[in-house]
């Protein structure tokens, strides 16, 4: 019903709760009422009348005229919400600027916890990450973190969406190992790896078949777990691990790819 869907509306994106909603729609409608007479016309119980009606005129959606019985009618639509619109912004303007000044006196109060040497918790080694959004945030650090080498051996979704950060890593010095499959090569036509590979800044190889996927970044490695059902819901469960034991290991499987794999 038209009624119904006024009545949502105004409480999904005006701030007005149900029986403020339904009463401010029953005065735009009869144009003015009393407390008594709303309740007759509108679903508004006829207890809450004067309590709703006083708040749609504080809140500037209604006038009073007072009276022996006071009498409410409704503040123009088109004024009313503009106004609230109005407001609205200032408010959210108002919100964002303090959540930004928030944002920096937190960074400069967590700056010597983030750079402390000595771990309070012991160090972490090993992670376990879940979900595209997640193993994204988590291979950004790596990138961020790298000074000396990446190995990235891709049939997925880090050589196409993170290329900035591994351009960043390159530009910072770092040394590169791209090696893809095909379908993620031929994404990677007009990308800035492909420039980098061309003007020999990293190197970079296509391989039919990659059965073990994996960042490596200095002493981290970051791999995914075998899960096709979860790799179609983008919720793979992702494995991150520091430990130069462990990175050799990998690091041989890379070598082993990189060894049988042809240049791009």
């Amino acid at each position: 019903m038209v009624k119904d869907r006024m009545v949502e509306l105004l409480q999904e994106h005006f701030e007005l709760n149900l029986y403020e909603a339904r009463a401010y729609v029953a005065l735009v409608g009869f144009g003015v009422l009393t407390p008594a007479e709303l309740a007759s016309v509108s679903e508004v119980p006829a207890p809450r009348t004067y309590d709703v009606l006083r708040s749609l005129e504080k809140k500037g959606f209604a006038i009073s005229q007072p009276g022996k019985v006071n009498k409410y009618r409704p503040v123009h639509p088109e004024n009313i919400l503009d106004k609230f619109i109005q407001d609205w912004q200032g408010r959210i303007a108002e919100e964002l600027e303090a959540k930004k000044k928030a944002k920096e006196e937190l960074l400069e109060l967590m700056t010597p916890l983030i750079e402390t040497e000595i771990p309070k918790y012991g160090v972490e080694r090993v992670w376990v990450v879940r979900g595209i959004r997640n193993a994204t945030l988590k291979t950004k650090e790596m990138f961020e973190d790298v000074k000396e080498q990446v190995l990235l051996a891709d049939d997925g979704y880090i050589a196409v969406n993170l290329e900035s950060d591994l351009i960043k890593a390159v530009d910072r010095g770092a040394k590169a190992k791209v090696l893809v499959t095909e379908p993620i090569l031929q994404r990677l036509k007009t990308s800035k790896i492909m420039d980098y590979y061309k003007n020999d800044k990293l190197e970079l190889k296509v391989i039919d078949k990659l059965d073990l996927p994996m960042l490596i970044c200095d002493e981290e490695v970051f791999f995914a777990l075998e899960d096709m059902a979860a790799r179609y819901f983008n919720y793979e469960t992702q494995i991150w691990i520091k430990d130069f034991r462990v990175k050799t290991l990998f690091e041989g499987k890379f070598n082993e790819y990189w060894e049988k794999a042809k240049k791009a």
